[in-house]
């Protein structure tokens, strides 16, 4: 095979024998325990689900228009890109190490054992705090739908946790084909909102992406480079969520180039479906002051639009996406904590426990282990703040992601890599870049968040190098 364009000529890689998927996690030190069932179109469902650009459109971006105005649009422009970038680190990694348990088991392989626990801790807390905002947001679209049920917000998060926990509970098939119904319905909501934009356009497009405001009280004000920096990482929770490919490498029939293509076909799908409808609700926004001050600014411009009838299709649509990135999140993060255990990351009775499949070949107790903090966030969190502190962890890992894509290729020169990115090393250089940039800029609190996290998982490492000897394999990158 001719390398591609901007690559460096690898005879080692290319002369590479192929191996079977089973034969390849053996040589990776693990054993075929999930079962391979679906296929290539299941884990894009999946993906979609996950990336949920309804959920994204409708919800995530109340945060980021809170902080940076219409800058949201270039702010998500730019992740547009980015995401991409990420998307080809992913994909030549995740062929290479193709283990269920995401940008974890990716981070592992190759970086030294701190940074694998400050991205375990990073990517593991995504999937309560994510779940968390979901199941709020939703019970205020369903109340909105249905305005005679008065019970507490809580009350309907609490329900709907507890049907989405039930599901990831079984065969992953069963998971797949409910997901890619409501990807359906997902789509239906998506015409709705570009459509309400092209018939009743009230906003300048070029105005509002190159010369951004922002809500300062009851008035606009031009936004500054800072409010516009400060908005970056946040905006990562918005394009998010195409990596769930890799926590089904080990269930996914098609071997590594499949993964490949799932990843680098997922990110292009939510860059595409985000921002599309995204712009298009700023542009039908018939007033910007009203439209930041709507509790779902997006909905605020569809139902000017297209009057309340359409919102209650909206209210539908959202209530169907949210519920279908809750379930994709549960089955993704379990698959995640399974990872952590059968590596024996925790040690002992946690990693047995963890690493245990239940009838259905599912990572029940990983389930389990999700949906408890998952409840407890409900009742103690602003959703505002969880869905803001979302961004700067992805950001986070995704910062892992570029070192990782970059050491690999210094470090495992002589690696079978399936998939190679194309120009080298500009992808992972530029994530690096780009994602340490958002960190640092982002608001103290949440900067405070990150470090005390960074700090916890530190002490996990610690613990458990020094203490209690778990898992040795992390002392050092697995080759």
């Amino acid at each position: 095979m001719r390398p591609m364009v901007g690559e460096e000529s690898d005879t080692s890689t290319l002369a590479a024998p192929i191996v079977s998927d089973e034969a390849r996690l053996e040589q990776l030190g693990y054993k075929q325990d999930l079962r391979r069932r679906l296929h290539f179109w299941h884990v894009i469902g999946l993906a979609m689900a996950n990336i949920s650009p309804t959920l994204a459109v409708l919800l995530l971006t109340a945060g980021v228009f809170a902080i940076g105005g219409t800058f949201a649009i270039g702010a998500n422009l730019i992740l547009g890109v980015v995401v991409v970038l990420i998307a080809l680190c992913l994909a030549e990694l995740g062929a290479m190490y193709p283990i269920t348990g995401g940008m974890y088991s990716l981070v592992r392989q190759v970086l030294p054992a701190p940074l694998v626990w400050i991205t375990k801790f990073n990517f593991v807390i995504q999937g309560v705090i994510i779940p968390a905002s979901i199941a709020l947001g939703l019970a205020q679209y369903f109340k909105a739908l249905f305005p005679v049920v008065t019970v507490p917000d809580q009350v309907i998060a609490v329900i709907s946790v507890a049907i989405a926990v039930a599901i990831a509970l079984v065969t992953v098939e069963l998971g797949a084909w409910v997901t890619g119904v409501m990807v359906v319905v997902e789509v239906g909501v998506l015409l709705i909102i570009t459509g309400a934009a092209f018939l009743h356009p009230h906003q300048d497009l070029i105005n509002v992406t190159f010369h951004p405001v922002v809500l300062d009280g009851n008035s606009l004000k031009v936004a500054t480079v800072a409010i516009m920096l400060a908005t970056l990482a946040p905006a990562f929770n918005v394009i998010n969520g195409y990596d769930i490919t890799l926590a089904f490498s080990e269930e996914l029939i098609g071997g590594a180039k499949a993964l490949a293509k799932a990843v680098v076909l997922g990110s292009v799908l939510a860059a595409v479906f985000i921002i599309v409808p995204l712009v298009g609700g700023v542009i039908a926004a018939p007033n910007l002051a009203d439209f930041f001050k709507a509790p779902s600014p997006v909905v605020y411009s569809v139902q000017q639009s297209l009057g309340s009838g359409a919102g209650v299709l909206i209210n539908i649509g959202v209530c169907v996406a949210l519920f279908n990135a809750m379930l994709c999140l549960f089955m993704y993060f379990a698959r995640v904590l399974y990872a952590t255990g059968r590596d024996g990351g925790w040690g002992g009775w946690i990693d047995r426990q963890l690493a245990t499949l239940n009838r259905f070949k599912a990572p029940g107790v990983g389930v389990i282990v999700l949906a408890v903090p998952t409840l407890v966030l409900i009742f103690a969190s602003a959703e505002n703040w969880l869905i803001i502190f979302a961004g700067t962890v992805i950001a986070a890992v995704y910062l892992c992601i570029g070192l990782a894509a970059l050491w690999s290729r210094i470090a495992n020169k002589t690696e079978v890599r399936p998939y190679r990115m194309i120009l080298w090393p500009l992808p992972p250089i530029i994530v690096v870049l780009f994602t340490g940039f958002a960190l640092v800029t982002q608001e103290g609190q949440f900067i405070l968040g990150e470090v005390v996290l960074i700090a916890v998982a530190l002490i996990f490492w610690a613990a458990s190098t020094y203490v209690f000897k778990a898992d040795p394999g992390l002392s050092k990158p697995r080759a």
